[in-house]
């Protein structure tokens, strides 16, 4: 056992890990009652139900990760939620969140369906000692070194590379390249999961992705954590639930400061692992109040696959996936040409691509243009709802 793990293990036995998780889900906490606007009772409500929603994702990615075994095992297939989620996720992407160790060798075989599949090495800061290094007192000093939400994702690519010729895929993902000249994709020494976007034309018609992944190194996979593993787990969990409230937060106050208006903010985008070598994400802060719409012009590149979607305060979808509110994509848009105009209004301007954003008249929005042709110009302002039909087109 290692002078680490002789750590961890004690902290585990003694309970400081598990104060240590505790403090750090209080100092989230704490980030609701810092970014909640002018003490907004809704907002209030819906980031203390953020906070929760969040630790569950983190017991799922964090406490019962679980990485794949010498045997073949599928790889899922995550659609999204029916409400919430995390940072503007997409109604028309599924995501996959493979747990891997870098330390081994995988191959990846299956079939790609019908879609376009996305996929990186979610590669967070996260210290050696994790597990064995006190964080509680205040955990958020932590997160420039050790933020399992923050990962700069370079090691990507696209799935469609890895299909071979009878239509299957067959490839190695490690942070060596194979000596026998199998197709690889690469992944860092700090790589935690194997990250997917599938990304979707038609649900109704399209194949998804069928992928089994098998390590290709015997080790040892104990059903339980050991004592040291599962201080590090509530490390990781807990500042992983941290490090998704503060950077959300930040980013949230950044585009507060410029109100219905979008852009492409890249910092804070590859920050929390987003993929800027396929799409073009515009983000934005909306406040429509009552009798006002927010009108949202674009000329529609050739791309892959478009939507526009509103969210809360806290980057939460309000979108209803099973009856279309709440966002506008590609398959569904009414056109004028090549042109888009989306309208958010609390009443029906009698135009086509209407938003109703229902009981919110403020929170993120986000444009997504996923292997655009062209870098998108976006123009978007706030005009009395009752002079949208009049308004010509851009």
């Amino acid at each position: 056992m290692s002078e680490f793990d002789a750590e961890r293990a004690a902290r585990l036995h003694d309970g400081r890990a598990w104060d240590d998780f505790c403090d750090t889900l209080k100092a989230a906490g704490h980030i609701v009652l810092r970014e909640t606007p002018d003490g907004n009772g809704q907002d209030r409500v819906e980031g203390f139900r953020y906070i929760i929603r969040m630790i569950l994702m983190a017991s799922f990615r964090g406490i019962e990760r679980v990485t794949p075994s010498t045997a073949a095992s599928r790889i899922g297939i995550i659609p999204p939620p029916m409400s919430g989620g995390i940072g503007v996720q997409s109604p028309n992407q599924d995501h996959i969140v493979q747990p891997v160790d870098p330390r081994y060798r995988y191959r990846i075989t299956g079939t790609p369906g019908d879609v376009y599949t996305h996929l990186s090495a979610w590669s967070p800061p996260i210290p050696e000692n994790v597990g064995a290094l006190a964080t509680g007192d205040d955990p958020e000093s932590h997160l420039e070194t050790f933020n399992p939400n923050m990962a700069l994702t370079p090691h990507t690519a696209e799935l469609a590379e890895f299909v071979a010729a009878d239509g299957t895929v067959d490839f190695i993902l490690s942070v060596e390249r194979p000596d026998d000249g199998s197709a690889w994709m690469s992944m860092a020494p700090t790589t935690r999961e194997l990250m997917g976007r599938v990304v979707y034309d038609d649900r109704a018609a399209q194949t998804k992705p069928r992928l089994t992944i098998q390590c290709l190194d015997a080790h040892d996979r104990p059903s339980t954590p050991t004592p040291e593993d599962m201080a590090t787990r509530l490390s990781v969990s807990g500042q992983l639930v941290l490090g998704l409230l503060s950077d959300y937060a930040g980013w949230t106050r950044d585009l507060l400061t410029r109100e219905n208006a979008t852009e492409f903010t890249r910092e804070w985008y590859e920050r929390i692992g987003g993929s800027p070598d396929d799409r073009h994400f515009e983000f934005g802060y909306w406040r429509v109040p009552e009798g006002m719409a927010l009108v949202v012009d674009f000329e529609e590149p050739t791309t892959q696959h478009w939507n526009f979607q509103l969210c809360n305060h806290w980057m939460e979808n309000l979108a209803n996936y099973a009856t279309g509110e709440g966002y506008i994509d590609k398959e569904n848009a009414v056109r004028n040409g090549n042109r888009v105009r989306i309208v958010v209004a609390h009443t029906d301007p009698g135009v086509p691509n209407w938003i109703e954003p229902i009981t919110h008249d403020h929170g993120v929005m986000g444009l997504r243009f996923v292997r655009p042709s062209v870098e998108p110009q976006v123009d978007s302002r706030l005009v009395p709802v009752g002079d949208v039909a009049a308004l010509a087109q851009l």
